[in-house]
């Protein structure tokens, strides 16, 4: 039984058992990349990592359920190959989220529609100017009114809409961006009906692209093979009816947060690996039993408590691929509503896993996380994954040989040099004419990430390090030119 710490969260388990080893794996879409890079220096350079219960949430859930199949490190790191190989082959977001056709639809007609009913925007005249000397401004040009003071936010916030703005914007400008496409009209109507349709049957904006199916498929992943391992596995998930986070264990049975058994059906672990990736409004949620799941990460992205608290493992390693912090974004001071939410949600998450991290950190679990944002979860782009798995492998290292702060920071400035060389080589061929700026631009970033590396040389990089500056990075579709900044 654990005992209770700060806040009432568990402390590490009072009797672990000893030898016993936990792998817990965050959630974070595309940016799996990071723990996927991360084990694969756990499994080939930490004698202790040994692993035979695993906890996960979202795609955490896919990494976890395909380990557990194994109950040693031979057999995982096998697993992990396949794994890997299949999560370096997604070429475009599609792979991973494909959109619904509804939605797909919405994200065609939508700019149409609005331009349709859109007010034209006045346009201002051009200030008076003397006829007989054209750089002298006229008198009103030279003293312009002084601009209006913007409403402050209070007033803003409390003063009524004016509704007969709204009604001569129907009744004027709007109508007569809508005569002028009468012949659309029909179109548009189909359309709409289409996406309302295909909106209420699917209560999703995509389905799991094809690399799902590919993870889960037999040979790829079998729950007969997890149970049947002598692993102990959880997979997180939230009901929607009742708000519970619950667990799915091994045997495909549900479990709550304190490891209490809550439903003893044995449900497809397939499917349980769907629920727990099934992020809100992405993906369509998953009924289980008498409720309906979606992703852990609404209520747990990193599952720590439940393992180091509750299943009495000895040595912990919590994997995560969220970085702490978010990215600065442009002013959003006219943002719409939809990105609002979005970035208020990406704030909320951030914070949570400022919270878990802190927990495991508190318990004395090995540790890893990103301390740079290489590609954020719904991103799938092949050069991104393949840095970020360097990075995950990178970051392991500096916890396991517990390196010093400047060790760490070049492997920050070499991840970084790479994320920058990778969009100058997009720039470079997306130019009919690479223009010779562009040439010396590659040239600079590549020279100082080879020399970024070679100053590295004392603490270990993955395979194929010393390389990285004289290769392109991954693109969907890779370059057969020679790099031409060799050639400098």
């Amino acid at each position: 039984m654990a005992g209770k710490g700060l806040f009432g969260l568990p402390f590490f388990s009072l009797t672990p058992r000893p030898t016993v080893v936990s792998c817990i794996l965050s959630g974070g879409g595309a940016r799996a990349s990071f723990q996927l890079g991360a084990l694969a220096y756990l499994y080939e350079h930490d004698e202790q990592f040994t692993p035979t219960i695993f906890v996960g949430a979202s795609a955490g859930s896919i990494i976890a359920s395909s380990l557990a199949q194994a109950a040693t490190p031979e057999g995982q790191r096998m697993y992990l190959r396949r794994l890997t190989d299949i999560w370096d082959s997604m070429t475009a977001n599609s792979d991973m989220f494909t959109a619904r056709p509804w939605f797909a639809r919405l994200e065609t007609q939508a700019p149409t529609w609005l331009e349709i009913v859109r007010p034209a925007r006045p346009v201002r005249p051009e200030p008076a100017r003397s006829g007989w000397l054209p750089f002298r401004r006229s008198a009103s040009a030279a003293s312009p009114e002084p601009a209006e003071e913007p409403p402050s936010p209070l007033e803003l916030a409390l003063t009524p809409d004016d509704e007969s703005e709204v009604r001569s914007d129907w009744s004027l400008a709007m109508l007569s961006g809508i005569a002028s496409h009468l012949g659309q009209l029909p179109r548009i109507g189909s359309d709409l009906s289409t996406i309302a349709h295909g909106l209420d049957n699917t209560r999703s904006m995509y389905r799991p692209g094809p690399v799902l199916a590919r993870l889960l498929d037999e040979e790829m992943f079998s729950p007969a093979r997890v149970a049947a391992s002598g692993t102990t596995l959880r997979l997180a998930m939230v009901a929607l009816e009742s708000g519970e986070l619950r667990y799915m264990t091994e045997r495909g049975t549900l479990v709550n947060r304190e490891d209490e058994p809550f439903d003893a059906t044995e449900h497809d672990l397939s499917v349980g690996v769907l629920a727990s990736c099934s992020i809100p409004a992405v993906f369509r949620p998953v009924p289980l039993g008498a409720e309906t799941y979606v992703d852990g990460g609404a209520r747990e992205n990193l599952p720590a408590e439940l393992t180091i608290g509750h299943l009495g493992a000895a040595r912990n390693y919590v994997v995560s691929s969220q970085a702490m912090g978010v990215q600065r974004r442009k002013s959003m001071a006219n943002a719409d509503i939809f990105s609002v939410v979005m970035r208020s949600t990406e704030i909320l998450i951030d914070e949570a896993g400022r919270d878990e991290l802190a927990y495991a950190h508190s318990t004395g679990a090995v540790v890893i996380f990103p301390e740079l944002v290489v590609h954020d979860a719904m991103t799938v782009d092949p050069g991104l994954i393949t840095i970020n798995e360097a990075y995950g492998w990178m970051r392991a290292a500096e916890r396991h040989l517990d390196m010093d702060a400047a060790s760490e920071a070049r492997h920050r400035l070499i991840t970084q040099l790479r994320v920058r060389g990778l969009q100058l080589e997009k720039e470079y061929l997306e130019q009919p004419t690479p223009t010779r700026r562009a040439e010396v631009a590659l040239h600079s970033v590549k020279v100082e990430l080879r020399d970024a590396v070679r100053s590295a040389h004392g603490t270990p990089l993955p395979p194929g390090a010393d390389q990285w500056w004289r290769q392109w990075e991954r693109h969907a579709d890779q370059p057969t030119l020679a790099p031409p900044w060799l050639s400098m």
